[in-house]
């Protein structure tokens, strides 16, 4: 299994632990293989540093963290998916480059899509429900 873990999942673990805590540490015990693109850790690092105040030295920790067990993917084709934020295409390109079964988000544009190119879209419950873990 491959999955997206979208930033809001990751700064949810991070500051509030909960399903998204457990997500994370499935991934970092190897139990499904997390991926990532240049992108979204710009992204994960700006809003640590922009929304919570982060100093830098814990950025790159926190960055560091995810680099321990995730795969990092360059998208190189332009996606074209019909998205109210264009921010989330970049998630959308990190699955498609890395060939994900999924992303796990809780932003609603991108659960509202359901799926885009075979690859599901899924809340985290629904994805810790999907297996026996």
């Amino acid at each position: 299994m491959r999955a997206v873990i979208d930033t809001n999942i990751t700064i949810s673990a991070l500051f509030f632990g909960g399903l998204p805590r457990r997500l994370v540490d499935l991934a970092a015990a190897g139990r499904f293989r997390a991926v990532t693109s240049p992108e979204l850790l710009v992204e994960l690092e700006g809003v640590l540093a922009e929304d919570f105040a982060v100093s830098q030295e814990r950025i790159d920790l926190v960055v560091r963290d995810v680099l321990s067990y995730a795969e990092v993917v360059a998208p190189t084709e332009q996606v074209k998916v019909p998205v109210r934020d264009e921010a989330d295409v970049k998630v959308v390109a990190c699955a498609i480059a890395g060939r994900a079964d999924c992303i796990v988000t809780g932003d609603r544009d991108l659960l509202a899509l359901g799926g885009v190119e075979g690859i599901r879209v899924m809340t985290v419950r629904a994805f810790l429900e999907s297996r026996p873990w």
